[in-house]
């Protein structure tokens, strides 16, 4: 894999600005420690040694992080824990008891699944982070501290031989000049000039005499620095190359059990989603009527008769009527439930029933829908009516023709049918019934936004599974896919376009409402 430049935001970005368009590396491929810390000056070791202490605070960086992370998982488990011990609709009946129940079990499941997820990074990513951290530790005391003593015995040996160099050199100098104008004096001055050329001469076999030991003993040092610098680098390159893949696999670990903890907590909610689609308001009030109603009998108190003498006692017994009342609701209707209504026609006899059932996608059960006092839908007029059609493989024959009118955006009811069921990993086929069709926004909201092709948006939805288009109206989408509606008809096969621009295709809009939820 070719190198990358990256870009330098650390400590060591000051020793990047004196390369200019120079090739450090005189035209060699090879990019290895040992052979790329070498150069004038000290800046090699410098580089290396600063690059290894910060990658040990990098690492002690990263235990603090887990640590913290895990105590903040603990934390909010304990919470969930305690939340889930809290009453809630102790004395409630039927499928709200039960959706309650269910609410309170989740969480305690969450709470599980959290505490577990704390258990996870405390052992599996603090604790090997933490035995990597030691062995930085280890090598920096054992090898790099050494090393650095060793680097400054040799800067303070070439400091001795710069020194020296230059006294010699000055010396040199001298004895130049004094000889130069001794060539052209004569008398006294010639006397003074041969004196001061004589004390030159001494002082620069002194100075010729360091200089020869200082350099001799820096040649001495040199080979046994090389050879120890290269196996450092060797070290170094190693330790560093583990740091990476070891930050690599830990970061990837990480991100597997954060993603599990969603995935369980997603369950958790679709659970509870499930245990609300069995809730049907308008069966729960019959329900509730049919257990504890006390009738439908009013007593009237017996009327007041004048007692006569001779006559019998008067009776106490009242008049006894039925209760014929018609309700009077001041409950706001929802307006998506009467928008339904009004498109919908109910069926008159069985058979337009089952028709109805077959035209609409697989998650009704007829055509209507029945406001409840939490802002959902119940399918079904009766109370009870929530069984959904049972589970069938994907049909064999080829998919029906498309609607012959392609000046409308919605397709025709009578000509669509109802895709199969999505089909979960492992090619077995979910025994549980299809999510609900997505409830409508009210109606009175100003739309959102535009498409660009000149249809409004109503709502946005996203994507429960993977879908493949039968019909070239149709269009493919997948997993997580947010699609802007723009029509939704009864027949569940509504009209809308992937925010994803890059994936839309022109005159394919149609997609089945089943496949979504509200985004």
């Amino acid at each position: 894999m070719s190198g990358r430049s990256q870009q330098q935001s650390s400590s060591l970005s000051r020793y990047t600005s004196g390369r200019g368009g120079s090739d450090p590396f005189n035209g060699s491929q090879s990019r290895d420690f040992c052979n790329s810390f070498w150069g004038p000056g000290d800046d090699g070791p410098n580089i290396l040694f600063k690059r290894m202490r910060n990658a040990s605070k990098t690492t002690d960086e990263l235990v603090n992080f887990w640590n913290e992370r895990s105590i903040i998982e603990e934390e909010y488990a304990l919470k969930l824990a305690k939340l889930a011990k809290a009453p809630i609709g102790g004395e409630e009946i039927g499928e709200l008891k039960t959706s309650l129940d269910t609410l309170r079990l989740e969480t305690e499941k969450q709470a599980e699944t959290h505490l577990e997820l704390a258990r996870q990074i405390r052992d599996e990513l603090e604790t090997p982070t933490a035995q990597f951290h030691a062995k930085q530790v280890a090598h920096r005391r054992n090898q790099q501290s050494a090393l650095e003593k060793k680097h400054k015995n040799k800067q303070t040996q070439e400091a001795y031989v710069q020194k020296a160099r230059e006294k010699y050199e000055s010396d040199c100098e001298r004895i130049n000049s004094y000889t130069q104008q001794a060539s052209y004096m004569g008398g006294k001055d010639l006397e003074r000039t041969n004196m001061k050329l004589l004390r030159a001469r001494q002082t620069v076999q002194a100075n010729e005499k360091d200089l020869a030991n200082f350099t001799r003993a820096l040649f001495d040092l040199l080979p046994e620095w090389e050879a120890e610098w290269k196996n450092f680098s060797d070290s170094c390159q190693d330790l560093e190359e583990e740091r990476l893949d070891f930050m690599k696999d830990i970061l990837w670990a990480y991100a597997n059990d954060i993603s599990t903890v969603c995935v369980a907590d997603d369950q958790s909610c679709e659970r509870l989603r499930t245990a609300l689609d069995n809730l049907d308001p308008l069966a729960d009030m019959e329900n509730f009527v049919n257990d504890y109603g006390t009738g439908n009998s009013i007593h009237q108190p017996a009327e007041f008769v004048p007692f006569t003498e001779g006559s019998p006692a008067p009776s106490g017994s009242g008049r006894v009527r039925q209760a014929k009342f018609v309700r009077m609701s001041v409950r706001p209707p929802m307006a998506y439930s009467q928008d339904a209504q009004q498109d919908v026609a109910p069926p008159t006899n069985g058979v337009a029933q089952m028709q109805i059932q077959q035209q609409q996608p697989a998650h009704t059960t007829n055509g209507s829908t029945n406001p409840s006092t939490n802002g959902h839908t119940s399918s079904g007029s009766s109370a009870g009516s929530h069984n959904m059609p049972a589970v069938t493989a994907p049909p064999s024959n080829p998919p029906p023709p498309a609607p012959t009118n392609t000046n409308t955006t919605t397709p025709n009811p009578r000509n669509r049918q109802s895709g199969p069921l999505p089909v979960i990993p492992g090619g077995i086929r979910s025994s549980s019934p299809p999510p609900p069709m997505p409830q409508l926004p009210q109606q009175h909201q100003q739309p959102q936004a535009d498409t660009g092709g000149g249809n409004q948006v109503l709502f946005y939805v996203k994507a429960l599974y993977d879908y493949i288009a039968t019909i070239d109206e149709e269009f493919d989408f997948q997993t997580g896919d947010v699609i802007a509606v723009t029509a939704t008809p009864d027949d569940g096969w509504w009209s809308g376009e992937l925010l994803d621009e890059e994936r839309r295709v022109p005159g394919r809009h149609v997609f089945p409402s089943n496949f979504v939820c509200l985004f």
